[in-house]
């Protein structure tokens, strides 16, 4: 949206950012919800001559009203229906500057003049609607995205936007629509995010009795995290809604592992702590095949959500990639690297 008070300067503008946004990869069905270019019916009146006449503004107003919006002048009841009868001019002469010029307007004391000597009937380009947000005039410049994701557009667009376009002094812009409901989700998301890995903390404070073994479980968020990160550039994606829900996702599925790994090595441990190596080796090993069955579910079952290009799958496919990705660090992590770090910190403990 482009604020402004001038309607014309408003369209102008509204054209240049047009042109810009043709030049980013991705956008399409660009368009500006028009304001200008309604035929419209202008009468300037002018002042002194009316006032050598004597003739108010609202007389002037009054005749043209009449001539070709009509006045009622009575109402025609057929049984309990009421229809109201209006006179007017003619709808060819409606449509005649000339007639609509040579309305005769009264003088007082006595006499009638032309309107054509008191004001100019003239036909322009007027205006469709005027757009107001925040008591301010707008312009709107509508878009799709297509191919990419629409975060990434918009701030390739913002750029270039902001680079070249000049706008006059009590001009701005402002970006709205579907961009502007994904960075208040994303604000939501920011807190939301610290929040549930909080919120894990302590349930795994809760299920362990010590920080240092929901510390170790919690690990496995950031291992996670680094192969969805990697699976995202790879592709070309940013950081959108969609991936952030795909990140709190992935982060439930590899904290479960880490819990399920790490109490059994502890109720192996816990009967014999010269066993603690062995523990491990058991622990890591039994839970092959139920961590590669969760990864093997969530990789195949998302991968052809992350491979798709097709009409909405930009909605799709970040979330995708998120899981696909992260279920290989964490599953590697899950199976050799948990393990070791685990028994490293019970060795300095020791």
């Amino acid at each position: 949206k482009i604020y402004g008070p001038d309607l014309e300067v408003l369209d102008e503008k509204a054209h240049e950012v047009l042109k810009l946004l043709k030049k980013v990869r991705g956008i399409a069905d660009e368009g500006i919800l028009k304001e200008l270019g309604q035929p419209t019916l202008n009468i300037e009146i002018d002042r002194e001559r009316a006032a050598r006449y004597n003739i108010e503004m609202d007389e002037i107003q009054t005749l043209v009203a009449n001539a070709i919006g009509g006045t009622p002048i009575t109402q025609l009841l057929e049984d309990e229906k009421s229809f109201g009868i209006a006179i007017r001019l003619q709808e060819d002469r409606r449509n005649d500057i000339s007639d609509i010029a040579s309305l005769l307007i009264d003088v007082p004391g006595g006499g009638r003049i032309p309107l054509s000597m008191v004001a100019k009937v003239k036909v322009g380009d007027g205006p469709f609607f005027i757009y107001r947000e925040y008591g301010k005039r707008y312009i709107a410049i509508k878009f799709s995205v297509r191919g990419r994701d629409l975060g990434g557009a918009v701030e390739d667009a913002k750029f270039l936007v902001e680079k070249s376009l000049h706008l006059p002094p009590n001009y701005s812009i402002a970006w709205d629509g579907q961009f502007n409901q994904m960075k208040e989700a994303q604000r939501r998301l920011m807190i939301i995010v610290p929040l549930a890995l909080l919120g894990i903390f302590f349930l795994l404070l809760s299920v362990f009795g010590n920080i240092r073994d929901a510390l170790i479980v919690l690990i496995n968020v950031p291992f996670a995290a680094i192969g969805g990160i990697v699976a995202l550039h790879l592709a070309g994606e940013t950081l959108s809604i969609s991936a952030l829900f795909g990140f709190l996702s992935l982060f439930g599925i590899a904290v479960l592992d880490g819990v399920i790994l790490i109490s059994f090595i502890n109720k192996v441990s816990s009967e014999d702590e010269s066993q603690m190596k062995d523990a491990m080796v058991e622990g890591a090993s039994l839970r092959v095949r139920p961590v590669l069955m969760t990864a093997l579910l969530s990789g195949l079952g998302l991968l052809p959500a992350a491979l798709s290009h097709a009409i909405g799958s930009e909605a799709q496919r970040p979330l995708a990639l998120v899981i696909v990705g992260g279920m290989i660090t964490a599953t590697i992590l899950t199976l050799f690297v948990l393990p070791v770090f685990y028994a490293w910190l019970r060795s300095r403990k020791g």
